[in-house]
């Protein structure tokens, strides 16, 4: 993709010479740099613990297959 961007002189020397040094074009080199920078900011995915899940939990209100015992323990003390 061809865009136009505005960078420090010292930068744009410097990316030249790494281009011209390693005989690649200035464009492959920014890409490359750009790339490794964006790898060192960019957040590593934080891991979850137990509790931090989200979503949606759905009830059935289809209680017409359940068993008469099951609502029965649903009433008995713990």
């Amino acid at each position: 993709m061809r865009t136009t961007v505005t960078i420090d002189d010292k930068v744009y020397e410097e990316a030249r010479r790494i281009a011209f040094d390693s005989r690649r074009t200035l464009g492959e080199v920014i890409n490359e740099l750009l790339t490794e920078g964006l790898k060192l900011v960019a957040k590593p995915l934080e891991r979850r613990q137990l509790g931090q899940l989200r979503g949606t939990i759905n009830i059935s209100d289809d209680f017409d297959d359940t068993p008469p015992e099951v609502f029965d323990s649903l009433n008995d003390p713990i």
